[in-house]
């Protein structure tokens, strides 16, 4: 180990006594006593310094990762590391394995240990990455059918999560199937199960959830009855559509459709004035329903472009 800390210290210079807090924490030169002092400074720039410095001691390394895992994934030392010890992953603490995990460059390898561990945050970590394949992501679905569990649900939302898991967790309960009714992966054969299953009460949810994902186009509304009109599937189709303008979304809005209204609002071409207009009409014509208050503050909450009166007004929504 000392001597491929020496290789990667080489292209430093050693530190002299007029060098900055951040060049002595960035310098692999740096003694690993001094960068202890410096790992454990409260300016967080410092921290973070040290935790790419491949001179840093493990143990200080694995604290300093809890809060910088990118930084611990990309110090030169832990390539190194993982080379000269093949079972790196079992002797990181928990905390930092947790934060590491949630990273992109994470090696594949660490997720496949977490996941054969019984520890529900490294499972959820996994599950959280964007980037966890999806063999891995349907044995956490074996793991969790719990409805009511953070793990299914995120497995739910998981873009990898292979369609016949989605075909299978859709099953356990309304509050599953919802999320995976909001996955822009989930393909139109799921949605129609969802809509099979779930769409025949009177609670609108999840026709308004299948009727806005990206994969129903016109032909599709119209066959699966998600649009009172011909007229109404085309509008739907174009409020969806990514390149659609302001002033198009702003005539789109003179609906009294609540569906349409919801993909406008989601639009992120619509301005603060349009967003406005909708919720009013959409408090004037609101019905008791708590799952469609949620679809309704979750559709206004992610465009940018409400403004922070309305978001105030939205977060009563929750509690009519």
């Amino acid at each position: 180990m000392k001597g491929n800390i020496e290789r990667v210290a080489a292209i430093m210079p050693p530190p002299t006594a007029g060098d900055s807090s951040a060049q002595l924490a960035s310098n692999p030169n740096t003694q690993p006593q001094l960068l202890r002092k410096l790992g454990t400074a409260a300016d967080c720039q410092l921290r973070q310094l040290v935790a790419g410095n491949p001179n840093t001691p493990l143990d200080l390394l694995w604290q300093l990762g809890i809060d910088f895992p990118e930084v611990i994934l990309a110090n030169p030392i832990f390539e190194l590391l993982q080379i000269e010890q093949p079972h790196l992953v079992a002797q990181i603490p928990a905390a930092t394995l947790t934060s590491l995990l949630q990273c992109e460059g994470v090696p594949k390898r660490f997720m496949e240990y977490a996941v054969n561990q019984q520890d529900y945050s490294l499972w959820l970590a996994v599950a959280y990455n964007p980037h966890t394949p999806g063999e891995l992501l349907e044995n956490l679905a074996r793991k969790s059918r719990a409805q009511d569990r953070e793990l299914i649900r995120a497995v739910a939302a998981h873009p990898n999560t292979p369609t016949h898991v989605l075909a299978q967790i859709v099953n356990i309960g309304g509050n599953v199937a919802q999320i995976v009714a909001t996955n822009l992966q989930t393909p139109v054969p799921i949605l129609e199960q969802i809509l099979r299953k779930y769409g025949q009460s009177s609670d609108p949810t999840f026709a308004t959830l299948i009727a806005l994902h990206p994969q129903i186009a016109v032909q599709l509304l119209i066959q699966m009855n998600l649009a009172p009109s011909d007229a109404a599937a085309r509008s739907l189709w174009l409020a969806k559509q990514s390149a659609t303008d302001a002033d198009t979304l702003g005539k789109l809005a003179a609906t009294d459709w609540h569906v349409l209204h919801l993909a406008i609002v989601r639009h992120p071409n619509t301005p603060s004035q349009t967003i406005d207009l909708i919720w009013h009409k959409m408090v004037a014509a609101r019905t008791e329903c708590p799952l469609m208050d949620r679809l309704i503050y979750d559709s206004f909450v992610i465009n940018a472009h409400t403004s922070a009166q309305l978001r105030e007004e939205l977060r009563k929504l929750l509690k009519w």
